[in-house]
């Protein structure tokens, strides 16, 4: 299967090397082709980005702006230039691990529902421990090929997408500038259209995290405006509890059935229970098992918690009167379940 693997560029040129030259060294299993975007880098970072053509030949297309477009319009100027069933979207401070494209594929094939994909990561979660190497770490998580996780939103450090994705909902909206939403806000779109955005349990890329954008006033400025064009469009983000000791089946079946459909919209859910419940495996979907002291366990999660929940769902009335006569507190609504 073809891949385009689309890289905006500014500058970076150590972290631009590693990147590059980890493609090289662990995509092997798939054609693909690397469709750099060159932001208007410095002197050095040009030449060596120039000195990639001879030796990558036709698995390299190298587009140069004069002037530093902004990562979202880069991305776009990569996207459109794809022709492949598939892009990867990649940042040039990711290090990519043997199998890492292959397997993406191979979970994004595996349903004609699925969108986006992102690999595991430790930006999605997943971070080698101390003294842990990046392929030793990947190899210790790995799973059976084709293994995936839904996800609430897609991460746009590497994220692969569809062309039959494209072609419905287009590219990311330049409305977000130099970036920062521009991946959440394409998830959205494409959720409503009726695709999934997921994780593919057996990919790994590490992600050199805050080192794309230079944390300043100026980056202050764009993702809070940003946050608020996000926000007016989708809403904020919301962090729901379900309180469900001593359930049934059918309760299970009534939980089900609510859940997924909000983690869908980017709502965090979390469960509360004194048992473990079989839930849908989402990452916006959260299980809490308390087996002993389970209300006082739960009330001091939900009084405590930073994040404070919007709303909380109770099975037992009299738990949710005392969450009712705590809402000075909490300031979440709470209703019985």
């Amino acid at each position: 299967m073809r891949c385009d693997i689309v890289i905006p560029v500014w500058n970076q040129l150590d972290l631009t090397k590693d990147c590059i030259n980890s493609i090289s060294k662990n995509t092997a299993d798939i054609d693909y082709r690397i469709i750099v975007v060159d932001n208007a880098s410095d002197d050095e970072t040009k030449r060596y980005l120039e000195s990639l053509k001879p030796v990558l030949g036709q698995k390299i297309l190298l587009v140069r702006n004069e002037n530093n477009l902004g990562f979202v319009k880069a991305a776009n100027q990569g996207l459109r230039l794809s022709d492949a069933p598939y892009v990867c979207l990649l940042n040039n401070d990711a290090i990519t691990i043997p199998g890492w494209l292959g397997e993406m594929i191979r979970v994004a094939e595996a349903s004609p529902a699925i969108g986006l994909v992102n690999p595991s990561s430790n930006t999605m979660g997943q971070k080698p421990g101390k003294g842990a190497s990046i392929e030793e770490y990947a190899l210790s998580i790995k799973k059976e090929p084709g293994a995936w996780e839904e996800i609430g939103s897609a991460i746009g450090f590497c994220m692969l997408i569809k062309r039959d994705l494209i072609k419905k909902v287009g590219v990311f909206d330049e409305i977000y500038g130099m970036g920062n939403f521009e991946d959440t806000d394409y998830s959205r779109r494409a959720i409503k259209e009726g695709y999934l955005c997921v994780r593919a349990a057996s990919s790994y890329v590490y992600h050199r995290e805050g080192t794309s954008f230079g944390r300043d006033k100026v980056f202050d400025e764009n993702f809070e405006r940003n946050r608020q064009i996000y926000e007016f469009r989708w809403g904020k983000r919301k962090w729901m509890a379900y309180v469900i000791p001593s359930f049934d089946d059918s309760m299970v079946k009534l939980l089900e059935r609510d859940i997924m459909p909000e983690a869908r919209k980017g709502l965090w859910i979390w469960c509360f229970s004194d048992k473990r419940i079989d839930l849908p495996r989402h990452s916006n979907i959260i299980q809490n098992v308390f087996t002993k002291n389970f209300y006082l366990k739960t009330l001091w999660k939900i009084l405590t918690r930073k994040k404070r929940f919007s709303e909380i769902f109770v099975t037992n009335e009299g738990f949710a009167n005392v969450l009712k006569r705590l809402s000075f507190i909490h300031k979440a609504k709470v209703f019985s379940y």
